[in-house]
């Protein structure tokens, strides 16, 4: 499966979500309430990798690879609000680093 696919699934799982705020609180999430989300997922994925690592002990119900794709998942939908293009931005960035 490619990036592109990969982005219009998450675009059609985002949308239900932005239906579910509708209904719930009348608006559909900003992209700072977002970025929140993102960063909460991001220290349940640290917490995670600490229980990995032994150093912690996260009784929560996901694992360390379910957070690791949110995590790219609220990356990818962030790119698409923001109106940037994760596809062409991340072969730049790649491309950069291969000619360290």
């Amino acid at each position: 499966m490619d990036l592109k696919e990969l982005m219009e699934r998450s675009t059609a799982i985002r949308n239900r979500y932005h239906e579910f705020e509708r209904a719930n609180h009348g608006s559909e999430w900003t992209i700072d309430e977002d970025l929140l989300a993102l960063s909460n997922d991001i220290g349940n994925l640290d917490r995670l990798v600490m229980t990995k690592n032994g150093r912690y002990y996260d009784e929560t119900s996901y694992t360390l690879e379910q957070k690791l794709a949110e995590n790219i998942w609220w990356l990818m939908e962030l790119s698409d609000r923001l109106d940037v293009n994760i596809e062409s931005e991340l072969e730049k960035f790649l491309a950069e680093k291969e000619k360290m």
